[in-house]
């Protein structure tokens, strides 16, 4: 099953409330309201699947020192990853201005909220930690950039090994982030 990254106010609808009372305990209530007023979709990326996040995951797990995602999502669980802002949860929504505790909303536990600018610092720790070159794009994905519409209709097939498949989540993830800041919009996926 395929998966996208989206910039725009789509994936908050229905959660007005409940990310309006998280926030409010932070003190960023201005910055919420601005939120709800930007275009519905600014940008899709193309995330590939589940599997590619778990690998990525897997990556960042052991970059971190831990034998797998699972074991680096239980020290997550406990503060101890340094990760705290990464798609731990495939419900994830990163806002575009920096905050912290990171964390599920209370009424929706199942529903990440993160930082886009610590999603930003976080992607550039793992990037000079990684031995995979992350930051370059794989094959494939500025054409996936430029028309993601025309990327899904092609017809050609599509081959990636895996570490092609970590560097193309950690760009779109990278990319999203920086398109969600740029249009004052949250990221989610």
């Amino acid at each position: 099953m395929g998966s996208d990254l989206i910039v725009g106010r789509a994936g908050l609808e229905g959660l007005e409330t409940s990310l309006t009372s998280h926030l409010a305990g932070l003190g960023l209530n201005d910055d919420l309201q601005r939120l709800f007023k930007t275009d519905e979709n600014v940008a899709t990326l193309c995330f590939l699947n589940i599997a590619s996040l778990v690998l990525f995951l897997d990556h960042v797990a052991v970059v971190e020192g831990y034998p797998a995602s699972n074991i680096a999502f239980a020290a997550f669980e406990r503060g101890e990853s340094g990760f705290k802002n990464f798609p731990w949860w495939v419900n994830s929504i990163w806002l575009p201005f920096d905050f912290e505790p990171r964390g599920n909303l209370e009424d929706e536990p199942t529903l990440f909220v993160g930082s886009c600018q610590g999603l930003l610092r976080e992607l550039t720790d793992l990037k000079q930690r990684s031995p995979l070159g992350l930051g370059s794009a794989p094959n494939g994905y500025e054409r996936m950039r430029q028309d993601i519409r025309a990327f899904y209709r092609e017809d050609t097939t599509f081959q990636l090994d895996d570490s092609d498949i970590i560097r193309w989540m950690w760009r779109a993830l990278f990319d999203g982030a920086e398109s969600a800041i740029e249009a004052k919009s949250a990221l989610w996926l």
